[in-house]
């Protein structure tokens, strides 16, 4: 059951982030934590949400907006080795509670709709840093790395392309972090490998459907942005008022 639940899930998961390039995470921590302990999610949707990273950068080179990308993921080394130090200690009913309101919120910002702040050129260092520290703590903790740079990235003056592509780069090497946090407490188990394996026949499926949709609704001009956050905000509420009042 556990491993046709995880094959699902990554399922899923994939597809939303070769559609939008953030979201797996998003997705499948929450889902994977309905039927795993929460600190085997975490690190199972950190092993896919990095594997994701490296097909999509290649493909979408030309518009990564690369010394953004490189501060923000300095910045966030630090942010993951003190997020996975959260994820260890911390009770597994408070992180559930923490992700739901990191869902909630980061939900509620992205439905108000994309507001471009910065007129051209490239974002402040000390904001883009800002943005990689609080994006590495909680992607180690709550498997959640993606609202800060999804909200940070929002406020440019980018292209659709540019957002997609630099927030993927972001994340490739902002999961270095992650992982060596991981691997440094423990977190990476034979059990957490196990699950790994049962969900890569589902990744390979979920990207090759989500870069065909990017690509369709690209020339369609659809705005899928407010079904995935929807989405997430539901599961969100659900976490938060679930475990808050367990």
């Amino acid at each position: 059951m556990e491993a046709a639940w995880v094959a699902a899930v990554i399922l899923l998961g994939t597809f939303v982030q070769g559609l939008t390039g953030f979201g797996l995470a998003l997705v499948s921590v929450p889902l994977l934590s309905l039927l795993l302990d929460v600190k085997l999610a975490v690190p199972v949707a950190g092993l896919f949400g990095w594997l994701i990273t490296f097909p999509l950068v290649i493909r979408m080179r030309q518009h990564v907006q690369w010394r953004t990308g490189f501060i923000m993921a300095g910045a966030s080394l630090p942010g993951s080795l003190l997020g996975a130090n959260v994820l260890k200690l911390m009770p597994a009913r408070w992180i559930l509670v923490a992700m739901g309101t990191v869902l909630v919120v980061s939900s509620v910002h992205a439905l108000r709709g994309r507001m471009a702040v910065a007129r051209g050129g490239q974002p402040a260092g000390l904001s883009s840093a800002l943005a990689g520290f609080c994006s590495g703590t909680l992607g180690a903790s709550v498997g959640e790395p993606g609202p800060p740079a999804i909200a940070f990235a929002s406020m440019q003056s980018w292209t659709a392309d540019q957002v997609k592509a630099s927030l993927v780069f972001f994340f490739m090497l902002q999961m270095v972090g992650a992982m060596a946090g991981f691997w440094s407490k423990g977190l990476l188990t034979g059990e957490v490998f196990s699950l790994f394996a049962w969900g890569v026949p589902s990744f390979l499926l979920g990207l090759y459907a989500g870069v065909k949709a990017w690509d369709r609704l690209q020339a369609r001009r659809i705005n899928y942005h407010a079904l995935v956050h929807g989405f997430l905000f539901c599961i969100g509420s659900y976490l938060f008022i679930r475990h808050l009042f367990s």
